[in-house]
C-alpha cells in the first residue's frame, strides 16, 4: 500500500548541491507521495522587517551537506525502491502551496542578461511581496509598490544528480532535471526524467510564486512552499533522454543548451518523438503536423544552460 511521507527543512534534508554520494534523507516505495516544506532558494527563515534588510537565513548543516560553492536550498535526496539508470521516473504534482512572503529582484549585479540591458551598475531593485495562497495574489509587503501580481506557484528545482561523482551545481538544468524553471510545472502536472544514478535520489526546492517565460531577471518571484506533495512511480515502459511533462493542458518537451537555438531544436526534436509515440506517425509527418500544432516557448534564459521547451496542446490533432 503506497504511503505518504514528510520531509521539512533541517540539518539533515537541507543541501545546496547534488551529488551521487549524498545520504538520502528518505527511502521510499515507487508510488508513494512526499509532502515538503521547502525553504526559499537563498535559505531564507523569514521576511524583511524593513525594505533593505537582510533575512534571517538557516545556515547549520550536516558536515556531509554543507556545499563548496553556493547553491539553491534543496530537500532530500529521496530514494526511490527500484529506480535505476535507463528507467523513467514520473513524479506527480499534486498541489504547491506558498508561504505567506517572497520578493523578486533586478539589475545591480554583473550578468550577460544585466550586461545586455545596461542594468549592471544601477542600484538593484528589490520587490518584497506579501502572498495570499487563498487568492492567489502576491501584494507589496512594504506598501513602496503598488502593482499585485497573479500567483501560479511551481518548483523550480525538481531532478537528480549526474552518475559522475562528487558536489554539481544546483544552478543549471540537466536531462534528469535540476534548475529546470519551467513555469508549466504546476499543481496537477506530470514530470517524466530519465533516471540517472541507483535510488534516482530525488531533490527539490526553488519555489515560485510567479514567474513568466524567460525568468528574465533573474529571478522569479522567489518564496517558501508551505506544503508540495509530489507522488513517485518507476516506470519501465517509458524511455526517454530528455524531460518531458504533461499538463492540464498539454504535453511538453525541454531542451537546454548555452545556444538558445539548439536548446529549441532540442525541445522540437523531443515534442517530435513524443508526437510519433501518441499518433503513430513518422517523425516526417510529426514535422508537418508540428508546424500547425506546437508552440516553442522560451523556459528561462539565465541559468547558464538556457531552456525552451516545446508545446502540444491536447486535442490539437483530431
Amino acid at each position: 500500500m503506497s504511503k505518504i511521507h514528510r520531509l521539512q527543512p533541517d540539518i539533515h534534508t537541507l543541501h545546496g548541491f547534488f551529488s551521487k554520494e549524498l545520504e538520502p534523507a528518505l527511502y521510499i516505495q515507487s508510488g508513494d507521495t512526499v509532502v515538503y516544506r521547502t525553504l526559499d532558494a537563498g535559505w531564507g527563515l523569514a521576511k524583511r522587517s524593513v525594505p533593505g534588510a537582510p533575512r534571517t537565513k538557516f545556515t547549520k548543516r550536516a558536515p556531509e551537506r554543507v556545499e563548496k560553492q553556493f547553491g539553491h536550498a534543496l530537500l532530500g535526496p529521496v530514494h526511490i525502491q527500484g529506480a535505476k539508470p535507463g528507467l523513467t521516473l514520473e513524479i506527480q504534482i499534486n498541489e504547491v502551496v506558498p508561504g505567506p512572503w517572497g520578493w523578486t529582484s533586478a539589475g545591480g549585479f554583473p550578468s550577460y542578461w544585466n550586461e545586455k540591458l545596461g542594468m549592471t551598475d544601477t542600484q538593484e531593485m528589490t520587490l518584497d511581496f506579501e502572498l495570499d495562497a487563498t487568492t492567489m495574489t502576491g501584494r507589496s509587503q512594504f506598501e513602496n509598490f503598488k502593482y499585485s501580481v497573479g500567483l501560479k506557484p511551481f518548483m523550480g528545482i525538481m531532478g537528480m544528480p549526474p552518475e559522475e561523482e562528487g558536489q554539481h551545481t544546483t544552478f543549471v538544468p540537466r536531462p534528469y532535471g535540476g534548475n529546470l524553471d519551467c513555469k508549466e510545472l504546476t499543481a496537477g502536472s506530470t514530470l517524466y526524467l530519465p533516471i540517472p544514478v541507483d535510488g534516482g535520489l530525488f531533490s527539490t526546492g526553488d519555489g515560485h510564486a510567479a514567474q513568466g517565460d524567460g525568468e528574465v531577471s533573474g529571478p522569479a518571484l522567489e518564496c517558501p512552499m508551505e506544503k508540495v506533495s509530489l507522488t513517485f512511480h518507476v516506470r519501465d515502459d517509458l524511455p526517454i533522454k530528455m524531460p518531458r511533462a504533461k499538463t492540464s493542458t498539454g504535453w511538453l518537451t525541454m531542451g537546454f543548451h548555452e545556444d538558445l537555438d539548439e536548446a529549441m531544436w532540442m525541445a522540437l526534436s523531443g515534442m517530435l518523438d513524443l508526437m510519433t509515440e501518441l499518433y503513430s506517425i513518422s517523425r516526417t509527418e510529426a514535422y508537418a503536423y508540428a508546424t500547425l500544432t506546437v508552440d516553442l516557448r522560451v523556459t528561462q534564459i539565465v541559468n547558464i544552460l538556457k531552456g525552451v521547451h516545446a508545446f502540444l496542446p491536447f486535442g490539437a490533432l483530431r
